[in-house]
């Protein structure tokens, strides 16, 4: 995948992981709140509750090394913005729902603004929308949420059905 790898934690290192939040590594400089997000801000959070601890996998995109929840569909994830067969960004779920991104001249993983929380990536909303619009599933894909890129940043997360 061209700068961007995955790799699943050991039984032992999955277990520790458990004992503390699973975000990517560069989330001890930024963290986001631990609150919950009433549901009149329209996010993802607003629609679920976790009912268990999620396992972590590791992944390391153009040398940023961060974890994403076990099982959900990281290669979705992967978006090739410039249809020149290279992924451009990359996005992940995280054990603890949170959603992030980077990508090659970023420092390290970002959380994507809104507060947004998520059970599955979806992808690109492969639209033929001219804005970059990424894709979640929340309750393991019975409803959809999407936050798209336009005008200089990102916007918030609206439920696409």
């Amino acid at each position: 995948m061209n700068g961007v790898i995955k790799a699943g934690l050991g039984a032992a290192a999955a277990l520790a992981a458990l004992a503390g939040p699973a975000l990517p590594a560069s989330a001890a400089t930024h963290t986001p709140a631990a609150t919950h997000t009433p549901a009149a801000t329209h996010t993802p959070a607003a629609t679920h509750t976790p009912v268990r601890a999620a396992s972590q996998c590791a992944v390391t995109a153009w040398g940023h090394k961060g974890y994403y929840m076990c099982g959900t569909d990281l290669e979705r994830g992967y978006v090739d913005w410039n249809r020149d067969g290279h992924p451009d960004e990359v996005f992940v779920v995280a054990a603890n729902r949170t959603i992030w991104h980077t990508w090659k001249n970023a420092h390290g993983w970002q959380v994507m603004p809104g507060n947004g929380r998520a059970d599955d990536m979806v992808g690109p909303n492969g639209t033929g929308d001219p804005r970059r619009c990424i894709v979640v599933y929340v309750d393991k894909g019975y409803h959809y949420w999407q936050n798209c890129f336009y005008k200089g940043k990102w916007h918030t997360w609206t439920t696409t059905g």
